[in-house]
């Protein structure tokens, strides 16, 4: 790249550019690319936010490596993020991707000298994904229950529990969504995670009893996904029972795709771990004035 040019990153428009020259440099092989937030994006910035949400930071690594890959127009992608510590909203965000190595890409985002989040991603083709359209039409979840505040931003069906399991059918974002794909006939990757994201805060209000104002840090997620699925094929997120204590979270939700995912029906085609910890609003001051006297 060597000029500044306008990208868009799931319509969110973004500025990428090279590093200034006294900034950091890429070694051979690696690519830097400035990250400029913009605040008024009506999914990432759903509600006022202190902070850069850490979707915005998946979505902008997963995007980039896609960018610089070869991908298939069937396939699997598998990676994990861990998120070291909060974004602030200024200065800038500076990405930067190694070379790929056995199919692997490693990445990172920094702000300054300081780590936000690190990660890798690798995808593989697979033969296409035979499954019957016809979805049935699922209720949203509550807003307030997966922390939305436009009810177009929730990617997460009402889920259904039982005894053993929950279940909940990923939603498909409107048209011109921040979550979706390059084709309107395929199922969204980022609206999947996205939807995950949605449950396991529904799953700690819920079944875990962490109040509703608490803040949710998430500190890692982990993904195995299948993509070029049919934007019409039935596909929902299941967790088996496994009781939710403390003030740290560990959830894996089984994708499931077919007819009666949403039911209880359907078959695993991939998976999603996420994990995160609750600090009451007194706690979450705390820790962000502490970040501020640094």
């Amino acid at each position: 790249m060597t000029q500044a040019e306008e990208i868009t990153l799931l319509g969110h428009r973004i500025s990428a550019a090279p590093p200034v020259s006294a900034g950091p440099q890429p070694s051979a092989g690696e690519w830097l690319t400035d990250l400029r937030i913009d605040q008024t994006d009506p999914f990432f910035f759903d509600h006022p936010l202190d902070h850069v949400p850490g979707m915005l930071l998946v979505c902008a690594m997963a995007d980039q490596a896609r960018d610089h890959g070869a991908v298939p127009e069937y396939g699997r992608v598998k990676g994990s993020v861990n998120f070291r510590t909060m974004a602030d909203l200024g200065p800038e965000l500076l990405l930067r991707g190694e070379p790929a190595e056995n199919g692997r890409r490693n990445l990172r985002i920094t702000q300054q000298s300081t780590l936000l989040a690190d990660g890798w991603f690798e995808v593989s083709p697979e033969a296409g994904w035979p499954l019957s359209a016809g979805e049935p039409r699922s209720e949203p979840a509550e807003a307030e229950l997966v922390h939305r505040a436009r009810s177009e931003n929730i990617m997460l069906g009402d889920p259904a529990v039982t005894e053993e399991q929950v279940t909940a059918a990923v939603l498909v974002p409107p048209d011109g969504h921040a979550l979706c794909g390059r084709r309107a006939d395929r199922r969204s990757v980022r609206a999947v995670v996205e939807a995950g994201r949605q449950f396991s805060v529904w799953l700690t209000h819920r079944l875990g009893g962490w109040p509703l104002d608490t803040q949710i840090l998430w500190l890692r997620v982990t993904a195995d996904l299948p993509f070029g699925l049919p934007s019409s094929a039935p596909v929902a997120l299941r967790w088996q029972v496994t009781g939710i204590s403390g003030t740290r979270a560990r959830l894996r939700f089984d994708l499931i795709a077919g007819d009666g995912a949403a039911e209880g029906g359907g078959r695993k085609v991939g998976s999603l771990v996420y994990m995160s910890m609750g600090l009451q609003r007194d706690e979450y001051q705390s820790l962000q004035a502490g970040r501020c006297a640094e």
